[in-house]
């Protein structure tokens, strides 16, 4: 008894991170241009393509394994629009007591609301002044809402230019950026910094795009920032996408202090003589709890639709 006594009294020992193989679905998924996903609920997602021929997103459905968490199908049924024309549309998440998706646009700079048959409310968040000064193609590619904690998380995918230079495979900077809150009124709450990692390339030749491009807000209000950087040689052989999921705790923290992050798990997908795993990782959303409790994120790359052949419409969960 006295021992039994002793091992229920020792702290559990928290699992580590599961990364399940990431897996095409070209059957179910057309070649496209995904950037963004959000949990709609069951098996029900919102898909966002940053170069469809209008604004809406696309309404899929994704079914994971309650065991491992690994992907079992993932399929297209319709695509939803305002009839408008597309904003570069990046981030994507869906507000359960409204019913409705909220998505960034990168070439706007706005945030704004679909009803879930695509059509616009009239709503849009109240961007903060600073967002506005983003260099071209690295504004806003990330969006997040969480029911429990009431908030809109969002950020730029690179450095501000009110805040200093773009990181580039020349100068090796690291990104300063803004990790922005919204309440649901949809007035900026809390602002804090985010510093992600410097280039992992340390040579000179080839080009990187380096940044955050997307955010999963958990229930307990951590968030997971998914820092992802694409790495193409003149040639492509030899290209690659570093991707790092690290989590913060803003409510830990006060306003306007640089976050402390936790890595919760890093891999690479490349193009080589023999493997062709390149997937430049977008979206990121919270999905459903497995049966034994543990929560499953999923995230989507952008194949730039199925670029000359090389890449695919990749997808993967993490579990954890």
């Amino acid at each position: 008894m006295a021992l039994c006594l002793a091992l229920c009294s020792l702290p559990a020992v928290a699992q580590q991170p599961v990364l399940n193989k990431q897996q095409a679905f070209p059957a179910t998924v057309p070649a496209g241009n995904y950037s963004g996903l959000a949990w709609l609920g069951g098996d029900r997602y919102a898909v966002v393509n940053d170069k469809s021929a209008q604004a809406g997103f696309h309404l899929m459905s994704i079914r994971i394994d309650s065991i491992s968490g690994q992907l079992l199908e993932v399929r297209a049924d319709s695509f939803v629009t305002s009839g408008q024309p597309n904003r570069d549309e990046e981030g994507v998440c869906y507000v359960p007591q409204w019913n409705t998706v909220w998505i960034s646009g990168e070439a706007d700079g706005q945030i704004i609301e679909y009803q879930m048959d695509g059509q616009l409310t009239g709503r849009r968040l109240n961007i903060p002044d600073e967002f506005r000064t983003a260099y071209p193609n690295a504004g806003f590619e990330a969006l997040t809402y969480q029911q429990a904690t009431h908030r809109f998380w969002t950020t730029s995918e690179q450095t501000l230019a009110c805040d200093g230079e773009q990181p580039t495979i020349i100068n090796k900077v690291a990104n300063r950026l803004r990790l922005q809150s919204f309440d649901d009124q949809l007035q900026p709450a809390e602002q804090y910094w985010y510093e992600s990692d410097p280039t992992v390339v340390e040579q000179t030749e080839g080009t990187n795009v380096l940044g955050v491009s997307g955010l999963a807000a958990l229930d307990d209000g951590r968030v997971v920032v998914l820092e992802r950087e694409v790495y193409r040689k003149p040639k492509n052989i030899g290209s690659f996408v570093h991707v790092k999921l690290y989590v913060v705790r803003p409510s830990m923290q006060q306003p306007g202090d640089v976050l402390r992050k936790e890595l919760l798990v890093e891999f690479r997908t490349k193009i080589n003589l023999t493997a062709r795993s390149f997937a430049n990782y977008e979206g990121i959303c919270v999905g459903p709890r497995l049966a034994d409790g543990r929560q499953v994120l999923i995230l989507v790359a952008d194949s730039q639709n199925q670029y000359r052949g090389y890449l695919k419409d990749w997808f993967r969960t993490v579990v954890f």
